[in-house]
């Protein structure tokens, strides 16, 4: 999915979900954002890796796109490496919105393989990036923003 699919989904999934943190919503949402572009870090023409600067042209040098920063390995080692800094709303924020990421490229026809590097296996959808079904998709997650918002 693209950039602003993924920040979208992210917020959606905020609105969804916000009520279970309701002392800490900002560090939740802003968790959420980030981790909803994160895993695309790992390809260089993506925003958050242009945003990160060195460390992203380091990571895309090495990571594939759709390898290790989409895949379990990754997103239970974030898990633990936020659980032992501490910052619950966060870290959830972060690793809720990172699922979202995840959830949404396995929808696609290029797809992730969730157990990488472990197995090359993939879960894929029938989602083209880009596509005018992701454009649907897109127009479905504006309106539920919208009318959650007002």
């Amino acid at each position: 999915m693209l950039f602003h699919t993924h920040i979208l989904a992210g917020i959606a999934f905020f609105f969804f979900l916000s009520n279970f943190f309701p002392a800490a919503k900002l560090w939740l949402f802003l968790g959420i954002l980030l981790g909803s572009i994160l895993p695309d870090i790992d390809e260089q023409h993506s925003k958050v890796n242009r945003w990160a600067g060195m460390v992203g042209i380091l990571i895309a040098f090495f990571a594939k796109h759709r390898g290790f920063f989409h895949s379990l390995p990754c997103f239970l080692g974030l898990t633990f490496l936020l659980q032992v800094l501490g910052q619950p709303a966060l870290g959830w924020g972060l690793l809720l919105g990172y699922a979202s990421h995840i959830i949404l490229d396995g929808l696609t026809r290029q797809g992730i393989a969730p157990f990488w590097p472990f197995s090359s296996w993939k879960v894929r959808g029938p989602f083209r990036v880009g596509s005018f079904a992701e454009q649907l998709f897109f127009l479905a997650l504006v309106i539920f923003v919208v009318v959650e918002v007002l």
